[in-house]
């Protein structure tokens, strides 16, 4: 009872402090506004969207006979193609005041918006450390217009809102910490087996039995047993703490106009690959995609997988569900980044400076896409969007939702 009550009460001040971590992150001024609409001129919608090759590199080169745009899958004009640049020098150019570059592009003298968003409990100090240095190097190549943010959840410890100054996120970014502590076990429980037998798989006990207990022992296996439904509900819990942590932060980003992009870093967010049982949590983190598809921002989600380093560092030697463990820490991070219609990159024990790299290229360059709406598109209400182009080999990002004023 008593453990409960201290769980309770942790879980309330972890969400009291990531809301406030949330508000705080935003300018002031953002704070009060309103939910954004999907902004229009007298008959278009403006959609920005990605388009980039293997490498991430972006395709410059095209124009609006290249896109398909569906709302609700019905599909919609695409009127115009602009290429914007963020940050390049302006150009003179006759569209509406809008300077137009090379080959019909756009250009945009203000500086990229990016959020770094670190999950701290899903790190071991040694791993954080790691990641830290690898983000610090993202923002030191950053451009001297672009904004860039801290906000670290569950807890809300360290956050810095949006700024141009780069040396002052570099300096909190040294102070974050691995925060992951996973609970004393007696049978070396891998997660994989935690979620197999916490669900009632018999087979996944009697083989952690053979290896942990003796051919008789029915004690040894109702606590190993016990041990596994401990741990899942430790699980559980971990992963609603960073999905309520998230949650304020999409809030916040939902009343901020303009693109924005949210860089999600984590060690991974566990989530079980069966139908049923324990540690299932597909539809918490659906919701969390859905929220963050709904906060209109070109989202990433990087995990740096820790999980080879942390099997030798638990066990002395490599577990024996070692690629189905690291298969489900990736799972609810990678839900939550194809619901936002964002990309998730995968980073194995290492700096990460090749997942930033790929970040920073991919958005040097995006195309601003003017849809003409049907009249019954114009309700204020939410319409799924999606945009293809008439290219293979590549990869097309755009935002899951689009509201289309009345």
């Amino acid at each position: 009872m008593e453990r409960r009550a201290a769980i309770s009460t942790l879980g309330a001040r972890l969400g009291r402090a990531a809301a406030l971590a949330g508000a705080a992150l935003l300018p002031a001024a953002a704070q009060d506004a309103q939910p954004p609409v999907v902004r229009s001129g007298v008959e278009l919608v403006l959609v920005d969207v990605q388009v980039v090759d293997r490498s991430g590199r972006p395709i410059t080169s095209l124009g609006p006979e290249d896109f398909e745009v569906t709302l609700d899958r019905r599909p919609r004009r695409v009127v115009s193609a602009d290429l914007v640049r963020p940050g390049s020098a302006a150009m003179p150019g006759p569209a509406a005041g809008r300077p137009s570059l090379p080959g019909g592009g756009v250009s945009a003298a203000e500086g990229r918006r990016f959020i770094l968003a670190i999950d701290e409990h899903s790190f071991r100090a040694a791993s954080a450390r790691a990641a830290m240095h690898a983000a610090g190097r993202f923002v030191d190549r950053l451009q001297p217009g672009d904004l860039v943010g801290l906000y670290t959840y569950p807890t809300g410890a360290a956050h810095w809102p949006l700024t141009d100054d780069h040396e002052a996120v570099r300096r909190a970014l040294d102070g974050v910490t691995g925060l992951l502590d996973l609970p004393m076990t007696r049978y070396d429980l891998s997660r994989s087996e935690v979620i197999d037998i916490s669900s009632g798989d018999m087979d996944a006990l009697n083989r952690a039995a053979r290896r942990s207990c003796g051919p008789r022992d029915v004690s040894c296996r109702r606590e190993l047993r016990d041990e596994a439904i401990s741990l899942a509900g430790y699980f559980e819990m971990q992963v609603t703490q960073s999905l309520g942590g998230l949650r304020p932060l999409f809030d916040g980003l939902s009343k901020l106009e303009g693109r924005k992009t949210l860089v999600i870093v984590s060690g991974g967010l566990l989530t079980s690959d069966r139908a049923n049982g324990r540690v299932n949590m597909a539809a918490e983190i659906q919701q969390a995609g859905r929220d963050a598809a709904a906060s209109n921002t070109n989202i990433y989600v990087l995990h740096m997988d820790a999980s080879f380093l942390d099997a030798f560092s638990d066990r002395g030697g490599p577990s024996p569900t070692l690629m189905r463990d690291s298969g489900a820490l990736a799972a609810g991070l990678e839900r939550i980044a194809d619901t936002a219609g964002g990309a998730l990159i995968r980073v194995e024990a290492g700096t990460g400076d090749t997942a930033f790299e790929r970040v920073l290229r991919e958005n040097s360059a995006y195309y601003l896409l003017g849809v003409e709406p049907a009249p019954e598109d114009r309700d204020g209400e939410a319409h799924a969007i999606r945009v293809r182009v008439r290219l293979r080999g590549v990869t097309v990002r755009s935002r899951a939702q689009a509201i289309v004023p009345r």
